[in-house]
């Protein structure tokens, strides 16, 4: 992609990096940008050579969602015309974010600055965040007079739990880092300087796991809370005894019995 692209894409040793890429504009994302997100997301999983994907955002802060400065041309329109783009994009955008939930590979989120509106959902979606001590999280959407989209009325209370979520979205709360790691919306907290380098490594060390344990690992955590103890048990034992199986599984075994790190044959390529 061009330098001038919304978003860039790079592909390395496993790791599929994600970078929004208009740091003059807080990274809020273009609705035009959203068709490609969504093809880009829905191929990740039929792609064995991605194992993990990392989600950043280039300059100050991670993303302020959606671009809010688009509005004001929603509200030259009549309320009839203004409700049915909203539809439009709206539709678009579940799309975008139900191909998103639905990558199979761990997703790391770096993020630091604000992180806002849409931005939220690739923030709350992500298996493993970290971020810096500029974060400042803003479930603001009251500030233009709308309720939470992009999934966030779904993925926070997951993520915080019901009434911490009611909490951060009735009040348009703003988190800071510390706040932030409390709560559970990060997962580390690191100084600026650091903030990329940890990012990448934690892609990477995700990229040498067997590819498929950590598939069927994410796979059984997304189910958990959806199905009954009986069921997931089973699910449990389905993966085992597919991934035993595997000559992951075999490497695995004798780097134990041999005190060696394993080498993976599915991570072979970082």
């Amino acid at each position: 992609m061009s330098e001038s692209a919304p978003y860039l894409v790079e592909r390395a040793g496993g790791v599929l990096t994600l970078c929004f890429n208009r740091p003059a504009h807080g990274n809020a994302i273009p609705q035009e940008a959203v068709p490609g997100l969504t093809e880009l997301f829905s191929s990740i999983s039929g792609d064995p050579s991605v194992r993990v994907l990392l989600v950043r955002g280039e300059g100050a802060h991670f993303s302020a969602g959606g671009d809010v400065r688009s509005f004001a041309r929603a509200i030259e329109q009549p309320v009839e015309a203004r409700r049915a783009d909203f539809t439009s994009r709206l539709d678009a955008v579940r799309g975008m974010v139900e191909a998103y939930l639905s990558i199979e590979v761990p997703i790391v989120a770096v993020c630091q600055g604000a992180v806002a509106g849409a931005g939220l959902m690739f923030a709350l979606g992500a298996d493993y965040l970290i971020a810096d001590e500029t974060v400042t999280f803003l479930f603001s959407h009251q500030r233009v007079g709308l309720p939470p989209d992009g999934g966030v009325s779904l993925l926070l209370p997951r993520v915080v739990g019901e009434r911490r979520a009611a909490e951060l979205i009735l009040t348009a709360a703003r988190v800071g880092a510390e706040e932030a790691f409390r709560i559970g919306l990060a997962s580390r907290i690191v100084a600026a300087a650091e903030l990329a380098s940890e990012g990448e490594a934690q892609a990477k060390r995700f990229a040498r796991a067997p590819a498929g344990a950590v598939r069927q690992a994410k796979a059984l955590l997304g189910s958990g809370g959806q199905q009954s103890v009986s069921a997931q048990l089973k699910a449990e034992r389905d993966a085992i005894v597919q991934a035993v199986g595997t000559a992951d599984f075999e490497e695995g075994v004798r780097a134990f019995i041999e005190k060696r790190p394993a080498r993976f044959p599915s991570a072979s390529g970082t």
